[in-house]
């Protein structure tokens, strides 16, 4: 039985720059358990897997092959591709600051059309081709993940107005527990319900980060269309501590899309979590060399 997985703001203290910290508060929910589960195991999928059919079958396969081996399987994704390509059909014109997409009220419509409806019900669509049984949902669903209005972190220059950009700050895994439990795989877009009841577009990383906090996971796996997190020679990293990221980060090798990735890793990190993997999603066998074979394989942070 894990421990109660209710979660929220320490004192309304910031951690480390990179959000707020989530606490454990008693709710008088059943908490988070694994019942006869081997590992509880978040793979958040990304980039071209996304866009590819054949990409994506090929990870839902391995997916499917972990619940065989009695692990459960949350999957978390994002979709900036079909939303950029949505964005362009409707003459939306589109801003970023610091990897972050700044989403106004027009914005939002579109990325809670595109991923809470296309993309969240297209993996849910391949699971069942395979057999397997999935539930798409938002972290407004059962109000397994609220979020706050994101501010960057502390900086020296003037404050970006993300405007319905959130960062997850609090939640619940009762629903996603009642679905593992009935041997649902439930897939989550990247969207939180705010504390003031609007929705807010949460970066998928960071989205994967907290949920692997909130619903207690032992494994946490960013697949990418990148092998790993490159050095300067583009070559893959193979481990990373937290410091060699601020180094890496300070030294502008990790930039642009990577910095929140980064961030996501670094805050599941500073809450418990003990080792991250990111990992190219297009490798053969990528989750089973990982998760199964224990293969070192692209970059793992502790």
């Amino acid at each position: 039985m894990r421990g109660d997985n209710r979660s929220a703001v320490r004192n309304g203290r910031r951690s480390g720059g990179l959000g707020f910290t989530l606490e454990s508060e008693v709710a008088g929910s059943s908490g988070s358990a694994k019942g006869d589960a081997k590992l509880r195991i978040l793979v958040k999928l990304g980039g071209s897997l996304l866009t590819e059919a054949e990409a994506l079958h090929r990870i839902i396969r391995q997916l499917i092959e972990l619940q065989d081996h009695h692990h459960e399987v949350i999957v978390v994704h994002g979709g900036g591709k079909q939303i950029k390509q949505t964005l362009e059909q409707l003459e939306i014109p589109s801003s970023f600051h610091n990897g972050l997409r700044i989403t106004d009220a027009a914005t939002l419509r579109v990325v809670q059309m595109v991923l809470a409806g296309w993309v969240n019900k297209d993996i849910v669509a391949a699971f069942s081709r395979f057999g397997r049984r999935a539930v798409g949902i938002c972290g407004g669903d059962g109000e397994c993940l609220i979020a706050r209005k994101y501010q960057d972190p502390d900086t020296d220059s003037a404050p970006v107005d993300y405007q319905f950009v959130g960062q997850v700050v609090k939640g619940s895994s009762d629903l996603v527990d009642a679905l593992l439990r009935e041997k649902y795989v439930p897939v989550i877009a990247c969207i939180a319900l705010g504390e003031d009841h609007a929705y807010y577009n949460v970066n998928a990383d960071e989205m994967a980060a907290a949920a692997a906090l909130i619903f207690g996971v032992d494994r946490l796996l960013f697949l990418t269309d990148v092998p790993g997190i490159l050095d300067q020679s583009r070559q893959v990293i193979p481990h990373l501590s937290r410091a060699d990221i601020t180094g890496l980060r300070e030294a502008g090798i990790i930039r642009d899309g990577m910095l929140p990735k980064t961030r996501a890793c670094e805050r599941a990190l500073e809450e418990g979590l003990k080792q991250v993997h990111i990992v190219g999603g297009n490798e053969p066998n990528c989750l089973i060399r990982v998760l199964l074979q224990g293969q070192p394989l692209g970059t793992t942070l502790s």
